[in-house]
């Protein structure tokens, strides 16, 4: 199975989310890959400790293109990643027919994984594109602010498109509500405005805001290890809970 981690907005929790699952997959005894298409590579970058210096693998934007036989980066038993790379900014340039190629080696690469998590560039382009049409299944993190309505509903437009004329195949598992924080009324507001628009879209577990997420990924370690104090367990709960919901979510649709 391909899922995407998607959404076109940046600081949203696409990374931690992608990240996350990762190592919430590993747990459970399935082999993992994490693609990174985001040009940032922040997701490459959490596992930066793994891998090693001067290593030739396949890289993100070498999926476009029909050239480079060279291996994917095994970072553990369970786990493989195929890293962001510079040339990503230039896929936007990439002739449209690259998007087939795209989605014809990540399909035949994904035979090999029980999973395959794309973490996808913050922008609704090729890269983007790319991921959902080559996808199984989509998710959205996003923050209850201003702005995320009509984020969600451009998304939703966009995801209905590719449905209908490329990938019909894809599902869209919800928005994941990120940096929730229940004080807020109008957080809440933004967030009861999203169930009644699109409540057949909303994940129905939402992840807090909490320090300890974001420390976490500083620190290259999924949000439930090494949780100490009440804080970050009470963050670990939210996090796996919401993940362990999408997980079940995809199972339950592949049978």
């Amino acid at each position: 199975m391909i899922l995407s981690i998607t959404i076109h907005k940046g600081g949203t929790g696409k990374t931690t989310v992608a990240v996350n699952l990762v190592y919430l997959l590993q747990e459970k005894g399935k082999k993992v890959l994490l693609l990174d298409l985001d040009p940032q590579g922040n997701a490459t970058y959490n596992f930066r400790k793994d891998i090693a210096d001067g290593t030739e693998i396949k890289e993100a934007s070498d999926l476009f293109s029909s050239n480079g036989n060279r291996k994917i980066l095994s970072v553990s038993p369970n786990l493989s990643i195929i890293p962001s790379d510079p040339d990503l900014k230039e896929i936007e340039r990439y002739p449209i027919e690259s998007i087939k190629t795209f989605r014809d080696n990540i399909r035949q690469i994904s035979n090999d994984f029980d999973q395959v998590i794309i973490d996808t560039p913050p922008t609704m382009g090729f890269g983007m594109s790319a991921a959902l049409i080559a996808s199984d299944f989509a998710v959205a993190p996003v923050i209850p602010d201003a702005y995320s309505i009509h984020g969600a509903l451009s998304l939703l437009a966009r995801i209905k498109e590719i449905q209908r004329d490329q990938n019909p195949k894809l599902e869209f598992l919800g928005l994941l509500i990120n940096q929730f924080d229940k004080r807020s009324q109008a957080q809440i507001q933004v967030v009861d405005a999203l169930k009644r628009l699109v409540s057949d879209n909303v994940i129905p577990h939402a992840i807090g805001a909490h320090v300890a997420v974001g420390y976490s990924a500083h620190n290259g370690q999924a949000v439930w290890h090494e949780a100490r104090n009440g804080a970050h367990k009470i963050a670990a709960k939210t996090v796996k809970t919401s993940l362990d919901y999408i997980l079940n979510l995809m199972e339950a649709r592949t049978k």
